[in-house]
């Protein structure tokens, strides 16, 4: 029997300022007789032991309060655990993140009002969750990510991008700016079940959700349930082509560009000759190494 709706909350979220937002959450969802229990993160990488913990008590749903690096660790959190089948745990989401990508995607209200509403109504939708396999010369590592994963420029600029946070939405616009001029494009042989290609990259990543890195539109159809991956790769880019492309990252003209390829498959294989490559998903670096990625179908429950 379900005990309620576990809301996990990150108060670092957002430079810090969903901390004072907590009274006004726990209001909302009293006023609005959700039965909720509380549970705060403390630091990154808590959420997942969080679920783990709180699926142990009997609790199947959970209210993410926070950003993307949120939600993405307690699904992943919930892929993990080993007590009930992760598609019967439901997830629904109060956005207070930086950039809120996967609300976004998913059209959750980017106000509290609104997101609690959704969660009152308890509809629900499946949606696919992305994996990728890292394997290293020591290691084989499995990661989630629920809106995009990949190499390139993006991976080169999540290792830049901290002191640019106090800057909110226009944080990765601005670190972009700021360090395109440092990043030189890099060889990788990229494989899926139905082409093959060796490139210089500046970005090659999958996606499975529209929007990435705090708006970024780097994925052209994405589907979200469809069991397949939506690859971008741009490649060759000079210095100029960077410039050039700044922009059109954001607002989704970045695949009118002759040097960027868009290619839909289930599974897709990325390595390079000259060393293992660092793979990151959703704002987070997860390792280095020779990349395999996959969907896992409508694996994720989530209010909509």
């Amino acid at each position: 029997m379900s005990k309620g709706w576990a809301v996990i909350i990150n108060p670092k979220a957002k430079a810090g300022t969903t901390k004072k937002k907590i009274s006004i959450i726990k209001r909302l969802l009293d006023s609005e007789k959700i039965n909720s229990s509380y549970y705060k993160t403390r630091s990154a990488g808590d959420e997942i032991n969080i679920v783990r913990r709180v699926v142990k008590d009997g609790f199947r749903k959970f209210i993410c309060v926070g950003g993307d690096g949120t939600i993405q660790k307690i699904i992943a959190g919930i892929q993990i655990q080993k007590v009930c089948d992760p598609k019967k745990i439901v997830v629904g989401i109060i956005p207070l993140g930086t950039g809120n990508d996967w609300a976004k995607s998913i059209e959750v209200p980017l106000n509290i009002k609104g997101a609690i509403k959704k969660i009152k109504e308890g509809k629900t939708k499946k949606r696919d969750l992305g994996v990728v396999v890292i394997k290293d010369k020591r290691q084989i590592k499995k990661r989630y990510f629920i809106s995009y994963s990949g190499v390139g420029f993006d991976a080169f600029m999540l290792n830049r991008l901290q002191p640019y946070k106090w800057l909110g939405k226009y944080a990765y616009l601005a670190c972009s700016i700021a360090n395109f001029w440092f990043y030189k494009n890099t060889r990788i042989s990229v494989e899926g079940k139905k082409f093959s290609l060796s490139k210089n990259i500046f970005l090659c990543g999958v996606g499975v959700s529209k929007y990435t890195g705090g708006g970024m539109q780097i994925i052209k159809n994405p589907a979200g349930n469809n069991g397949l991956l939506n690859l971008t790769v741009a490649h060759d880019f000079t210095k100029i082509d960077i410039i050039k492309n700044l922009f059109n990252l954001f607002n989704g003209t970045i695949f009118n560009d002759r040097k960027v390829l868009t290619v839909v498959d289930s599974k897709i294989k990325m390595v390079s000759k000259t060393g293992f490559l660092t793979c990151h998903g959703d704002g987070e670096i997860f390792g280095s190494g020779n990349l395999t990625f996959f969907v896992q179908r409508k694996q994720i429950t989530h209010i909509c």
